[in-house]
Parts: C-alpha cells; sequence; structure tokens
C-alpha cells in the first residue's frame, strides 16, 4: 500500500498559475501541496507583460518589490516596448503607435505594468513559497485520482516511487494539455484557430545591431519566413513565432539547422545563433463549459487558453488563482459552505469569455498595438483596453464599468491613506476576511471610518470622491478586495 499524505489543498501543476495559486493560498493560511511532473521550470518564454492587477495581487503577497526588480534587470539595453515591421529584422521599420492606453490602460493603483519574461518570474514565485515553507514537488506526477463526498484521493509517481495524496480539494493547474480536465471530461468551447506557429527561443548576440531598432515585436514576412520576433532582453535572448501550415508542414520533425536557417532569413544577416528550446502552439480561443467538477477545480490554462497577444491569458490565469484562493481558504476554514466555490466559475468565466475574444482581435498586428486600418476598421471599434479587461470588470454582471467608484463587483479604488501610522493603499487592507469602510458619518459595528480610522493622503481626495457617494455611505469588501455590499 502507497504511503499516504494528506493537504487540504493538492496543487496540481508547478508554472505560473500553479505558483500563483499556491501563494495565495498561503496568504490565506492554507496550506497545500504543489505537485509537478517536470524536474525543473519550462526553459520557453510565453509571457513577458505584467497587468498593473496582476502586481497588485503580487504586492499583496509580498512580492511586488522583487518582480520590478526582475523586470529593471531584464532589458539589457533600451527599454520594452515598440513595434516594427518588415522583410528581416534588420530591415524592419518602426510602427507609429498612436495610443498605448488601448493595451495596458489607465487606472490609480500603487503598482504599474512590468514587462518580464515568464521564465525570469516563476524562479521568483517558486523561491518565495519555498521560503515559506511551501511544500513544492517538482518531478512528480499526478497518475491519477478519485473523488469522494469528502475529499480527493490522487496518486503521485516520485522520484523514489509511487505514493497517495488525500486532499479535501484538487486544484488544476496543468495547462491546456493537461490530464485533469481530460478526466473530468470537460470540453472547451470558443472560436476556432487563428493561426499555427513554432515558438522558437533562441540565443544570438545582436546588440549592436539592433541598437537604433529596439522593439517589443516585430513582424517579419518574405519569400521564406513569416512570423513575429519578441525581444527578450534587446540584446541576446530572443523569441520567434513563426507561422506554419499544419497541412503541409510538421515542425516537430524539423531538425535544428532547418530552424535556424529560417531564423537567419527572418533576422536578414549570416548571424552565429543557438535555438535553446522550441515548441508548437496554436491560436485559439477556448473556455471550459465549467471550472468546476465537485471537488476538482480548474485555473489557468486549464480553464481558459487564448493567443497570447495583448499579455491576457497569463494575466486572467493570475485573477483565477486569487479568487479561488479565498474562496477555497473560507470554505476549509468553515466559515462559508461549499456552495461559495459556485462563485468562482459564475465569476470568472465571463472575464475568460471577453478577453479570449479581446485577444483573437489582436492577432492582427496593427490592432494589437491600437493601428487603426481600413481593413481592420471593424474590428478596431471592438476593441477594450487592458484596463478595462483586466481591471474595471464587474462581477455578477458580465460586464465593465468607466471608472471604479466601488460599484457592487468591482475592485475597490485605490487611494493612498494613512492607516495605522502607515502610508498604505487602501488596497492594502484587504486580504483576509471581510473588511467594512464608510466615510465619518456611516452607521455600523466594526466598520473602518475616514477621519477615524484612516485619513486620505492626496489632495481632493475625500471618502464621498473615490466612492462616488456621501459621508455616510459603508461597504463591505471582500478578501480579494472587491465590493460585496453598499450601503449609500
Amino acid at each position: 500500500m502507497p504511503s499516504t499524505l494528506e493537504t487540504p489543498v493538492l496543487i496540481v501543476g508547478g508554472g505560473l498559475i500553479g505558483l500563483s495559486t499556491a501563494l495565495f493560498l498561503q496568504r490565506q493560511g492554507t496550506r497545500s501541496v504543489l505537485v509537478e511532473r517536470a524536474k525543473a521550470a519550462s526553459p520557453l518564454p510565453r509571457a513577458r507583460g505584467w497587468s498593473v492587477r496582476s502586481m497588485e495581487l503580487f504586492r499583496s503577497i509580498g512580492l511586488q518589490d522583487d518582480l520590478e526588480q526582475a523586470a529593471r534587470e531584464a532589458w539589457k539595453q533600451g527599454v520594452f516596448g515598440g513595434a516594427r515591421r518588415g522583410a528581416s529584422m534588420l530591415s524592419s521599420q518602426e510602427l507609429d503607435i498612436p495610443d498605448i492606453s488601448v493595451m495596458t490602460g489607465h487606472d490609480p493603483s500603487p503598482c504599474r505594468m512590468v514587462a518580464c519574461p515568464q521564465t525570469s518570474v516563476e524562479p521568483i514565485l517558486r523561491h518565495a513559497l519555498e521560503d515559506r515553507d511551501g511544500d513544492v514537488r517538482f518531478g512528480h506526477g499526478l497518475e491519477g485520482f478519485e473523488q469522494s463526498p469528502g475529499g480527493v484521493r490522487a496518486t503521485i509517481q516520485g522520484p523514489d516511487g509511487a505514493y497517495v495524496i488525500d486532499a479535501a480539494y484538487l486544484v488544476a493547474a496543468d495547462g491546456a494539455r493537461g490530464s485533469v480536465r481530460r478526466q473530468l471530461g470537460i470540453e472547451w468551447r470558443g472560436d476556432g484557430v487563428a493561426g499555427h506557429h513554432v515558438n522558437i527561443y533562441f540565443r544570438a548576440d545582436l546588440t549592436e545591431r539592433v541598437k537604433d531598432r529596439i522593439f517589443s515585436q516585430c513582424e517579419i514576412e518574405n519569400d521564406r519566413v513569416s512570423g513575429v520576433f519578441l525581444s527578450m532582453n534587446n540584446t541576446t535572448h530572443w523569441s520567434f513565432h513563426l507561422r506554419y501550415d499544419p497541412a503541409k508542414d510538421e515542425p516537430r520533425d524539423w531538425s535544428d539547422a532547418r530552424l535556424a536557417a529560417l531564423l537567419r532569413a527572418a533576422i536578414g544577416d549570416d548571424v552565429a545563433l543557438e535555438i535553446l528550446h522550441r515548441d508548437t502552439w496554436t491560436a485559439v480561443d477556448r473556455v471550459a463549459d465549467h471550472y468546476r467538477q465537485d471537488r476538482v477545480l480548474l485555473v489557468g490554462d486549464s480553464a481558459h487558453i487564448m493567443p497570447p497577444w495583448g499579455g491576457l491569458n497569463g494575466n486572467t490565469g493570475i485573477a483565477d488563482a486569487h479568487d479561488l484562493a479565498w474562496r477555497l481558504s473560507q470554505v476549509i476554514d468553515g466559515v462559508a459552505g461549499n456552495a461559495l466555490l459556485d462563485g468562482y466559475d459564475a465569476e470568472r468565466r465571463p472575464v475568460a469569455r471577453r478577453n479570449g475574444a479581446q485577444a483573437q482581435l489582436r492577432s492582427d498586428f496593427d490592432l494589437r498595438f491600437g493601428i487603426r486600418t481600413h481593413s481592420n476598421a471593424t474590428d478596431f471599434d471592438r476593441l477594450c483596453d487592458g484596463g478595462e479587461l483586466l481591471m474595471r470588470y464587474r462581477y455578477g454582471t458580465d460586464d465593465t464599468v468607466d471608472m471604479l467608484r466601488g460599484q457592487i463587483g468591482t475592485r475597490f479604488p485605490h487611494a493612498w491613506i494613512e492607516h495605522e501610522g502607515r502610508r498604505q493603499s487602501t488596497l492594502d487592507l484587504f486580504g483576509r476576511g471581510e473588511v467594512a469602510l464608510g466615510g465619518g458619518s456611516s452607521r455600523g459595528d466594526g466598520i473602518l471610518r475616514d477621519g477615524r480610522d484612516f485619513c486620505f493622503l492626496e489632495d481632493g481626495v475625500t471618502w464621498a470622491t473615490l466612492i462616488d457617494g456621501s459621508d455616510a455611505t459603508a461597504l463591505t469588501i471582500r478578501p480579494d478586495g472587491f465590493v460585496a455590499e453598499r450601503a449609500d
């Protein structure tokens, strides 16, 4: 009989979303065991841009400074940003990007968007989790699981043999190709394929060649190759997303020499290069039919996949993990009933559907950078800015708001305050349990009141202006910082 381990939550998958889930649970005081079949993190860069909202969530677990430092160190020359297009990287022309807000949006926050390859972010998350006594098991793969009314029994294959983990809940963070969703029989729904690509991560010292051609993305089209370069540090590390036709090609069979020749054709020079990693991917927009089946819950790419353009998929997954963590913790702690978990599916699936449709629009290179053309005018009018998609969504109504003003179902607005003798963001008040906030004349017990328990530090900011109410308005805020109740 295999040895058995018990834990409140078993997380399957040790990538960006699995690690985030474990850290958010840890912030709530809930233990978890994370298992990942691979022995090490994926060397293939994927996401690079971390939204303001994602940085707020990382701030809540004390990692804002670490990630901002990693972002400062990521770019070896120039800065992140800019777009180019041409027959090759070295002959490309810079595009005139009219309005960066179409990608990022502008919402008051204690954080800012940062750009840093996922390969630099995941080690920060893993080290933080391990340093805080998190149970992280790379090289341990899920072989199967069974559910019962009382929990989930999972069989894990580790380096020293198989063993069993009994968990109250299982979180599937094993990605689009993972086994958990398939074992549950949960189907995908969504739009068709928008393209097939090979993500080729390679090393080539182009420092001098690109010092006057810095870019975030560079679209290439010539008679030999079609695709998009993504800069990873503006000097030596790059990713090229090579387009291919699956009816004609099977790039898994291509040699490194063939890929290197295509890369040189895309660069426009016979440069020395080394292919570090590669993988195929398909640009599709898919959302799982449901995110929960009894005691198993899907998160991140297990629940939805969308094209990477605009950085929506990874940032959506981080918010999934945060929403799920506080719900699981309250149920496990007995604060709420099991039905609280149904709200995870109800709130997060509409966000994924909206963001996936927007990511699909950004498959057009011009739309991706907010450039309106004659051919994309109709789709351009459907674009939402990143702040609307990742910050100003409203739970319970499947819509967004123009400005965060304390509406029910929205993230409470940020303002700088003095509280307990320290300068803080209003967002720093939330995280563990509900919090009630109100103006100086609001009524009720247990309310943190403006002028007594905290005060605003910015000129022109008052309780009434912040939440578009009166000095008597009181709000109840959930652990994730979203407004649950409002009494005007």
